[in-house]
């Protein structure tokens, strides 16, 4: 118990370096099949591989940074001239209400409730804006500064991000080598090999799954509301994609964003009614999460994840609050991961076999098929090696 408790103390004093350790050990899990194929294929030196695999790394964020970009400016042009409709609507139905409610006020007679004319309210509005830009361009200066301080505190975590992953590719399998040994002595190597086996398989099957997914629903969104008249279709396609990182949260988000979009949409096809196109794409939107939740998601993840959707919904709301969106996103394999090590620790103190066998994972696979969702299904805890120990 203390040392767990130790252990807690130290991540939470820590926490910054943490966050950038695990980016960089990220980054390198990324990186390190390229820097793979270099070595076997190329026949390069582990320097040269690990240079030419971050060269192509940066080249290929720049090249989809500018494509992207160069699509979706006319996107993003169109979905402010939208907002700005919507708000100018928005007016124009306040200003209508306003003098509705006061010609109804004043048939009714005898009634002393005055109501403050839109006129004599929009002098008020402009200048307590006027006031407030004026504050705000008097604070250029420190708002400079700010942003000044930012811009290097993010260059210097790059630099520290690219030079910690580097380090970690180098002697990565150095690493794994140590620990390997350290548990060789202390009795558990064989069971040391599987535990690894399994973790790498939860953060690998999980990082390329959710990479897969964002692509889908991206490239799906966007062609599908293209094809409903929907304006700006890639920017919700990107908004899908990104959202798609964020497990379970972010479908929900997604539908949101769409809806109240969508809804203030200027024109709508066809004659529609704005409710009514906005049901409309809603349920399309809907039709095609259930297909990437039920459908394609299982065939992703497999049975790497083995985490009931509640749980999941648990840590991401606790991973966002300690570290925002990377939290949030990392909180499905941090938790398979906990999990993966605490029936193990707990299989141990009990003294039953450290992994499930073939006949206990059937039983509990076949309890957990009517509550648990294809995204929580169970891991496989190194069925082969424990085939191959026997």
């Amino acid at each position: 118990m203390a040392l767990l408790l130790g252990t807690a103390l130290a991540f939470w004093r820590f926490f910054e370096f943490v966050e950038l350790f695990a980016l960089a050990a990220l980054l390198a899990f990324l990186l390190s099949p390229v820097v793979n194929v270099l070595r076997r294929w190329a026949r390069l030196p582990q320097p040269f591989a690990i240079a030419v695999a971050y060269l192509l790394f940066v080249a290929m964020v720049s090249l989809l940074v500018l494509i992207v970009g160069a699509a979706i400016q006319s996107q993003i042009t169109g979905l402010v001239i939208n907002v700005q409709e919507t708000l100018r609507g928005l007016m124009d139905l306040t200003t209508w209400l306003f003098t509705r409610l006061t010609a109804i006020l004043r048939q009714i007679g005898g009634s002393r409730l005055q109501l403050p004319q839109v006129d004599d309210l929009m002098p008020q509005f402009y200048e307590s804006l006027t006031g407030q830009m004026s504050g705000f361009i008097g604070q250029g200066g420190s708002l400079v500064t700010g942003v000044a301080q930012t811009a290097l505190v993010t260059v210097t975590r790059t630099i520290v991000l690219f030079v910690l992953s580097i380090y970690l590719l180098v002697d990565g399998v150095r690493i794994l080598q140590f620990f390997q040994k350290a548990a060789e002595q202390l009795g558990y190597g064989e069971d040391a090999v599987i535990l690894l086996a399994d973790f790498t398989n939860i953060w690998k099957t999980y990082f390329l799954g959710q990479l897969v997914l964002a692509l889908i629903m991206s490239v799906a969104v966007s062609v599908i509301f293209f094809a409903l008249r929907v304006d700006n279709p890639i920017m919700f396609g990107l908004i899908a994609g990104l959202f798609e990182l964020v497990p379970v949260l972010g479908q929900y988000l997604t539908m949101t964003v769409t809806v109240i979009l969508v809804f203030f949409q200027p024109e709508p096809p066809g004659g529609l009614q704005p409710w009514l196109y906005t049901l409309l794409v809603a349920g399309v939107l809907f039709s095609i999460q259930q297909i990437q939740g039920n459908v394609i998601l299982p065939r992703l993840h497999g049975r790497s994840l083995a985490i009931h959707p509640m749980l999941i919904l648990l840590g991401v709301l606790i991973g966002a609050s300690f570290a925002g969106v990377f939290g949030a996103v990392l909180a499905p394999p941090v938790l398979a991961t906990i999990k993966l090590f605490g029936v193990y620790t707990w299989r141990k103190l009990l003294d039953l076999p450290p992994f499930e066998t073939k006949e206990e994972e059937t039983v509990v696979e076949a309890a957990d098929v009517g509550d648990m969702k294809p995204t929580a299904s169970l891991p496989s805890l190194g069925k082969e090696p424990i085939n191959q120990a026997k």
